[in-house]
């Protein structure tokens, strides 16, 4: 018996899928001779009879024996539809597109004491598949991981959704064929032809023969192809959240790393040694002794990217050196900008330039990030070009 027999017509009357018309007029012939209920007086013989009658009127029937042929390789026997009044598949916005593919698409929720998994299939036009990728991937990576079970469960879910987006065969073969002969009936027998011609690459050999049958029937129309989809972009769309997100951890690192300036401009090698005077008691004998040390950082004038400004509410003093022992240069004003020039290893101090281009040092609690008051035209600070 045929392995494609959705609505069991062959079967009712005996036949394989190759059978000749012969040999069903002879089978038919035999299977109503017994079943009609004016010789047969069982209670089923009505109902059998009906159905040889049906079976033959199908079978016997080129045209019909054909779309019934490949209504089996679109629908199986639960819910076999009508054959001859067949609905064009749409994407989920109900528009025609001869390039829908249908995708399954896993998902997985962690709860407390568990999790939920789901199964969607799909039938999508490319955007569509895009999107629903990607929504999926962002549901898996953030909600999947509950439970050890979870995890595992996850990781393969997400190794399943990453390596289907080609698709099952045998959906893709059930939707291209289902929708060339929903086509053929509207009488747009392009779309129907690029169809049954693209189901070919999903069909084993003995389904090929079928589709090449319709194919050929199909009148003369000008070709239109099927445009394949782009799997490594929706193999590369899944994978979006988990880069972006890598990426904003390792951002976020280098931002502690550096701290409040950007770690790249700190050249932690470049360092200069701060010295005070120290005088022995009861003699004239001096010697310095290095009380602190400053690490500089590159910045070029021309750049507001190092320029920042006291606190608003506060004035600061300006020593020195790195330390409340130095002696005081001035007293900034309250939002009075500055260039950054230094840190000390401690990151408790700044040394900064002022609008004469003199260096001091200030505390870093007391600076904050961008410019404060104007920067006046003389300043050495920033270079105007």
């Amino acid at each position: 018996m045929s392995e494609r027999d959705s609505a069991g017509y062959y079967k009712i009357l005996r036949l394989k899928r190759n059978a000749g018309a012969e040999e069903i007029k002879q089978n038919y012939r035999e299977l109503a001779k017994k079943w009609h209920p004016d010789y047969n007086k069982s209670t089923e013989a009505m109902e059998i009879f009906q159905k040889i009658s049906v079976a033959h009127d199908i079978l016997s029937d080129g045209k019909k024996r054909l779309t019934y042929d490949l209504a089996c390789l679109a629908h199986g026997e639960e819910n076999f539809p009508d054959i001859f009044a067949l609905k064009i598949y749409t994407d989920r916005h109900g528009r025609e597109d001869i390039s829908l593919r249908q995708i399954k698409i896993e998902e997985q929720q962690g709860w407390i004491f568990g999790e939920k998994k789901t199964s969607k299939n799909l039938i999508s036009s490319e955007k569509e598949a895009e999107k629903e990728y990607f929504k999926s991937s962002i549901k898996n990576w953030l909600l999947g991981w509950w439970t050890l079970k979870g995890f595992v469960e996850n990781i393969r879910i997400i190794k399943r959704n990453y390596k289907g987006v080609a698709g099952d065969k045998e959906d893709n073969l059930r939707l291209y064929v289902h929708n060339a002969l929903a086509y053929e009936q509207e009488g747009k027998y392009a779309q129907a032809m690029a169809c049954a011609t693209w189901a070919r690459h999903f069909a084993n050999t003995e389904d090929k023969q079928v589709l090449d049958r319709f194919i050929k029937q199909l009148p003369q129309v000008k070709t239109i192809t099927i445009r394949p989809w782009n799997d490594k972009k929706l193999k590369g769309i899944q994978l979006l959240f988990p880069i972006m997100l890598g990426l904003m951890i390792i951002g976020g690192i280098i931002m502690k790393r550096a701290d409040i300036l950007e770690g790249y401009y700190l050249m932690r090698g470049d360092e200069i040694d701060y010295y005070q005077q120290v005088r022995m008691t009861g003699g004239n004998s001096v010697d310095d002794m290095v009380v602190a040390k400053i690490l500089n950082i590159n910045s070029d004038l021309s750049s507001s990217r190092m320029l920042y400004h006291v606190k608003s509410g506060y004035s600061v003093r300006v020593m020195y050196g790195p330390s409340d022992a130095f002696d005081q240069i001035m007293i900034l004003a309250n939002k009075a900008t500055v260039r950054v020039t230094g840190i000390s290893p401690d990151k408790a101090w700044y040394r900064i330039m002022l609008d004469n281009g003199d260096m001091g040092f200030v505390r870093t609690e007391f600076l904050e990030k961008g410019i404060g008051a104007e920067i006046p035209e003389d300043s050495k600070i920033f270079e105007r070009n």
